[in-house]
Formats: structure tokens, C-alpha cells, sequence
């Protein structure tokens, strides 16, 4: 379980280099934030080195595609965790 204002990754929480991007997933099952995909893929897409956002609230999955040379899987999980109390 999650607890409050916490985000867990998909286990490995590793992001997958592709050249220039990775992607990860991300867990937020347990969270506010389920019941606010748009708001969660609107502030995530502002991100700089952010370059795709998929919200799945059915499945209280994010997917995350990023340039890891601009900004890390961790930085982007704890943008989500901050999220979670706003």
C-alpha cells in the first residue's frame, strides 16, 4: 500500500533508455492524484526534459517519457509526491 504523499514506481523503478529519452512508469494507486489525470499530465508536461506524459487512472499508472540528460526519474517521482498534497 502507498502510503499518503508517497509515489512508487513500477518495480525496477529504473527509467529504459531509448538514445536521448527514457521512459518510466510510475504507481499512484493510493493517492490524491488519481482522481486528477488531467491536472497530474498538465504540470508534469511543463517540466522541463519532460517530453511525454500518458495518465491512466484506470490503472493508476503514469508513463513518462523523458530526455535523461535534462532531468531524472527520481526528480519527476518526487514532482508527483509534492502533487500529491496540493
Amino acid at each position: 500500500m502507498v502510503q499518503p504523499g508517497t509515489v512508487r514506481g513500477e518495480p525496477p523503478t529504473v527509467a529504459i533508455p531509448t538514445g536521448k529519452r527514457a521512459r518510466g512508469v510510475l504507481d499512484i494507486s493510493g493517492t490524491k492524484l488519481v482522481d486528477r489525470p488531467t491536472f497530474l499530465e498538465e504540470k508534469l508536461r511543463r517540466m522541463q526534459g519532460v517530453i511525454d506524459v500518458e495518465v491512466n487512472a484506470f490503472s493508476s499508472r503514469i508513463t513518462v517519457e523523458f530526455d535523461p540528460s535534462l532531468i531524472t526519474l527520481d526528480k519527476i517521482k518526487a514532482s508527483v509526491a509534492r502533487r500529491n498534497g496540493s
